[in-house]
């Protein structure tokens, strides 16, 4: 059976990710800050569907990438599928902004990519498997006051090109997967003005996404082998439209 590591495996977008890969019996191995009683109950649950492996972390540190491709090569024996799936929200514009805010940005959304996909290669390389990154519509079209998370964001899928195109002859398939608004605890702060402002002016189909309905996404483009080097927004349209 595959093996799958996702960092920010435990809630919102990876937890969803992780929820779909144990329902196919992926065996899966998770990464979070912290084993809290959220965690836990996640892990029991997941439990029920497959097997599964958590492991405590900063994702942006290269030690915390080599020990969970350690521990999924130690546990199952094979490593199939990575997802760095932790981040956060950077807000601010660049007149606002710390330089260290700024280089966390890269830390979380950008390093931590690097590391896990450098740490899991070998593993990856022995019968071939796929990175899947989670991006955002933010790093294509124009957003007010997050210059930094839009720029990390942006980098995504030009990084993910430069692997696949690398790593193709190894049989590695490196894709991105483009949220728009989805409700998750990223968004908890939007107020009741915004959210009206969204789902009448920027939402085409006028209503948010759900993680479920990006790890379904995200399914296809990890499983499905002729897929590679490419990006696809889920994002009720917000992206494509022009007013």
């Amino acid at each position: 059976m595959d093996v799958a590591i996702i960092t920010g495996g435990t809630r919102g977008i990876g937890g969803a990710i992780a929820t779909a890969l144990a329902r196919r019996k992926v065996r899966l191995v998770l990464n979070g800050r912290k084993e809290d009683d959220e965690v836990r109950a996640l892990l029991q649950d997941l439990g029920q569907l497959t097997d599964v492996r958590f492991h405590a972390g900063d994702a942006s540190e290269a030690s915390t990438s080599a020990e969970l491709v350690d521990l999924a090569v130690s546990a199952f024996g094979r490593v199939d599928f990575v997802v760095p799936a932790a981040g956060g929200p950077n807000p601010g514009r660049v007149t606002e902004i710390s330089f260290d805010q700024w280089m966390d940005a890269f830390r979380v959304h950008v390093h931590a990519v690097f590391h896990l996909f450098r740490a899991a290669h070998p593993a990856l390389a022995v019968r071939g498997g796929a990175m899947l990154m989670i991006g955002s519509v933010a790093g294509k079209r124009g957003c007010p006051a997050t210059v930094a998370y839009q720029t990390v964001k942006g980098a995504l899928p030009q990084m993910a090109r430069a692997l696949a195109r690398d790593h193709a002859h190894e049989g590695i398939r490196v894709n991105v997967i483009e949220p728009g608004i989805i409700r998750t605890r990223f968004h908890a702060a939007m107020t009741p003005e915004a959210e009206r402002n969204n789902l009448d002016n920027r939402i085409p189909l006028r209503r948010f996404g759900t993680p479920e309905q990006v790890a379904s996404a995200a399914i296809e483009l990890l499983t499905n082998t002729f897929i590679t080097g490419e990006t696809l927004a889920i994002d009720g349209g917000m992206s494509m439209r022009m007013v």
